[in-house]
């Protein structure tokens, strides 16, 4: 484990400073799990994603509470290491938080064949150099808003873990816009749908333009005092 249970809670205390994207990711915290959770078909409303975490009783099922409450621990995780290197040892253990309690091999790079829902693409087998390799190359853009939506398509498809590939997407896209300062990246729930049919799309094709300019037309929240992004367009309602 690169990070002491210590390191993991209180790193951001004395090591980052506030920003504005920081600051935007904490205050939409439960708006982002809302929708994730969304995402994955978890029925939860914001309401009840609020009282779970706020540990206020509330009517759902045990992944629910699981889920919501590691992508609060996962974010958490994440914006308290921003300093650390967008790497694949940092997404494991990003994946471990994210993961606990709901998958076996929770922050391993997966070993066997899996399918994706709605699509009859299979993606291979990663290997761990390869991936190494990828995440190393993305994190040379200069363009970091590139770099994030790239960094989240690349994940996605690959499918580096055996579940939570689209959990790990997101949250890295978010971590290279935040420690640039760019913004934050939250796909709206109105637009789910879409989103999925993108990605099926995206996933068979290996051709992520449309999918891409859909993340700049819809889920980037810029932060508006960084020139670079003004290269995103203002949210289409």
């Amino acid at each position: 484990m690169i990070f002491s249970e210590t390191q993991k809670e209180n790193k951001i205390k004395n090591t980052t400073p506030l920003t504005y994207s920081i600051s935007l990711a904490k205050r939409h915290l439960v708006d982002s799990i809302w929708k994730s959770a969304g995402i994955e078909g978890l029925g939860t409303t914001f309401p009840n994603t609020e009282k779970i975490l706020e540990n206020l009783p509330v009517e759902t099922t045990r992944d629910e509470v699981l889920f919501i409450v590691n992508m609060k621990r996962a974010w958490n995780f994440m914006l308290d290491n921003l300093d650390y290197p967008d790497n694949l040892m940092f997404m494991r253990e990003l994946h471990k938080v994210t993961m606990e309690g709901l998958l076996f091999d929770a922050g391993t790079v997966r070993k066997g064949m899996v399918t994706i829902g709605g699509s009859t693409y299979v993606p291979e087998i990663p290997h761990e150099g390869v991936v190494m390799s990828e995440l190393q190359c993305l994190s040379e853009y200069t363009d970091k808003i590139e770099q994030a939506l790239d960094t989240f398509c690349y994940i996605a498809r690959t499918q580096i873990f055996t579940d939570g590939n689209k959990r790990m997407a997101q949250l890295m896209c978010n971590k290279v816009l935040i420690e640039n300062d760019l913004g934050i990246f939250s796909i709206p729930y109105d637009k789910i749908g879409e989103f999925k049919e993108l990605l099926v799309d995206f996933y068979e094709t290996d051709d992520n333009d449309k999918i891409k300019e859909f993340f700049r037309a819809y889920c980037i929240i810029p932060n508006p005092y960084n020139e670079q992004s003004n290269s995103i367009p203002s949210i289409k309602k």
